[in-house]
């Protein structure tokens, strides 16, 4: 798909002619990948330097490396969810978990398990010959009495105190609300920021020229020489190796 394609599907999804579903459907669909495209090969063929422009070497063959990629759907999710998260919190709009609601989750507990009366662990064993009769793995408390916990058969877990019962039911709550109030809003600007970075990528803006080594090593190992003696490995981020910051050249530009 081509760049005037998807420009189309993006209007379409801005005028909401289109849902997200069917805008990712047209876009992800297809099993070609960009660079199997006729108009990447001649883009790349453009672009594409004789030499490398990490650290000089003529020695090919030569690939275009993309210095930036765009973050993923899921990415894009989590972080528009933040904004409008934040956005309900300050407009005081979320649900919290009722005193009721911790009460009639707590009644589920109705069996009880022996715990370490220090840390409440069930990590304890029972010694036959030795005083206290238990001790706990966890902290290695001994003791004659283990505590009961209140015990939920289906979850096997013990009961948790009140505040976090409270805390994991309020969260719940509020996740529940933020995607049946907001849901479809935040998965169609997850859309439309995909497919703008995705334009982004296809055009090839943020490529260089690098050899073989150098694309290896930015992308397997997350170095590249020195860009100013062109030898010593650095890291991706850095501007210049420990040799070079002596003779003055800053560490990051």
């Amino acid at each position: 798909m081509d760049i005037q394609e998807m420009e189309k599907i993006e209007e379409a999804l801005r005028k909401r002619e289109i849902s997200y579903a069917e805008a990712s459907e047209k876009i992800y669909s297809s099993t070609t990948k960009p660079w199997q495209t006729v108009a990447w090969k001649k883009k790349r063929e453009k672009l594409i330097k004789d030499s490398c422009e990490q650290c000089g070497s003529t020695k090919g063959p030569m690939v275009l490396q993309h210095l930036w990629h765009p973050p993923s759907y899921k990415e894009h999710i989590g972080d528009i969810y933040e904004q409008f998260f934040i956005k309900a919190q300050n407009a005081s709009s979320l649900p919290e978990a009722t005193d009721e609601e911790v009460e009639s989750f707590l009644s589920e507990f109705t069996e009880q398990r022996e715990a370490c009366p220090s840390c409440e662990m069930r990590s304890i064993i029972k010694r036959k010959t030795m005083s206290p009769i238990y001790r706990c793995r966890k902290c290695g408390f001994e003791f004659n009495t283990p505590k009961g916990l209140p015990y939920n058969t289906k979850l096997r877990i013990v009961a948790p105190t009140m505040e976090k019962v409270k805390k994991r039911l309020t969260y719940e709550k509020q996740r529940e609300f933020m995607w049946n109030t907001y849901g479809e809003e935040i998965r169609t600007i997850a859309v439309l920021k995909g497919i703008e970075e995705h334009k982004r990528y296809i055009s090839m803006e943020d490529t260089k020229t690098y050899c073989k080594r150098c694309a290896f090593l930015w992308d397997k190992k997350g170095e590249k020489v020195c860009d100013i003696c062109k030898e010593t490995l650095i890291p991706i981020p850095m501007h210049a190796c420990d040799k070079c910051q002596k003779e003055g050249h800053p560490a990051i530009l």
